[in-house]
């Protein structure tokens, strides 16, 4: 093999150019001065030209070694990962995934819907974090998060989970002692509830058709928690005109809530479900990924079909295709 085909040999190159001095490199690859040495050596004989400045102290990389540093760190990464890609599609899935979800969502739904997944991977460990977004994901702070709206940022790979409805609500008793909004124009009347949180920003206009409107109480209340938020209007304390279906569909159903404003809406957001690109050469990210955002699709048209009997629903048009996958 020409010793330029050398791995090890370039490896060693490089970590005496990431260190600054033989013994630095041979003390972090546990082995000696003179054969670390005799491989950079090995590599300019081989290449015809120097690497390093050898009469120069202390040691400096030359033009040539210069170059050779920047183009094989990229070429050892692409490798390391291919290997890591290779070995793992032969493991069994096993290992931890940083799974990042909308509060609200962690809190009421989440926990059934994963331990179905660990029932068909047991070796496979899901810790639930709360509220990160895109930015964080691609610096490896989890694995694999729900994004509300598709990502902006380059890097990471993603499948669609399905839309969030959000719907205007009430509690009947609410209604019986302060009347039902019908336009937007009436909420002026009425003590709304606000979510300004980490997942989407605050709805200050509803829409319906063509037609849009401002969003506008007599008093306001703001809060972070959509599970507060839902608390309140089961407890006839006010409105909210963008609760998400999937906080509420058994409360309109069973009539604890009902719908308010008919034909207004907030616009449904498409949501996803997202990896960086070094997690998602792990196998069991790969897996996990597609059956989480597929059963996500299942779980909230299932709410969707749940409450379309009782309240017309936004159409859902215009979607990307749910059964892709995408990478920014």
């Amino acid at each position: 093999m020409p010793k330029t085909d050398d791995l090890s040999a370039w490896r060693q190159f490089l970590c005496f150019a990431r260190t600054g001095t033989l013994s630095a490199a041979a003390k972090a690859l546990e082995t000696e001065p003179s054969s670390l040495s005799r491989a950079i050596a090995g590599l300019e004989k081989a290449l015809g030209t120097e690497l390093i400045q050898h009469n120069s102290r202390p040691l400096r990389l030359t033009s040539a070694g210069k170059t050779a540093q920047k183009r094989m760190e990229t070429i050892l990464r692409a490798h390391d990962s291919l290997m890591t890609s290779l070995m793992d599609e032969n493991r069994t899935l096993d290992g931890s995934i940083r799974l990042s979800s909308a509060p609200g969502f962690a809190s009421r739904r989440l926990t059934p819907l994963l331990s179905e997944f660990q029932n068909a991977h047991p070796g496979i460990r899901i810790e639930i974090l709360s509220g990160l977004q895109e930015a964080e994901l691609k610096k490896g702070l989890c694995e694999v998060a729900t994004l509300t709206g598709e990502p902006k940022i380059s890097g990471l790979i993603y499948m669609s989970r399905g839309r969030n409805v959000y719907l205007p609500a009430a509690s009947p008793g609410y209604i019986r002692r302060h009347g039902m909004p019908v336009n937007p124009e009436d909420l002026k009347q009425h003590t709304g509830y606000i979510y300004n949180g980490p997942v989407r920003s605050e709805t200050r206009v509803l829409f319906r058709g063509s037609r849009e409107a401002p969003v506008q109480f007599a008093h306001s209340i703001r809060s972070t928690d959509i599970l507060a938020i839902r608390n309140a209007l089961l407890s006839d304390m006010g409105v909210a005109v963008d609760m998400p279906l999937v906080q509420i569909a058994e409360d309109i159903a069973d009539g604890r809530l009902v719908p308010i404003l008919p034909g207004w809406f907030h616009p449904p957001v498409e949501c996803f479900i997202a990896t960086n690109r070094d997690a998602w050469h792990q196998k069991r990210v790969r897996v996990f990924l597609e059956w989480y955002a597929r059963a996500m699709q299942s779980l909230f048209f299932s709410y969707e079909e749940k409450v379309s009997p009782i309240v017309g629903l936004p159409p859902d048009v215009g979607h990307p295709d749910r059964n892709k996958i995408f990478r920014s």
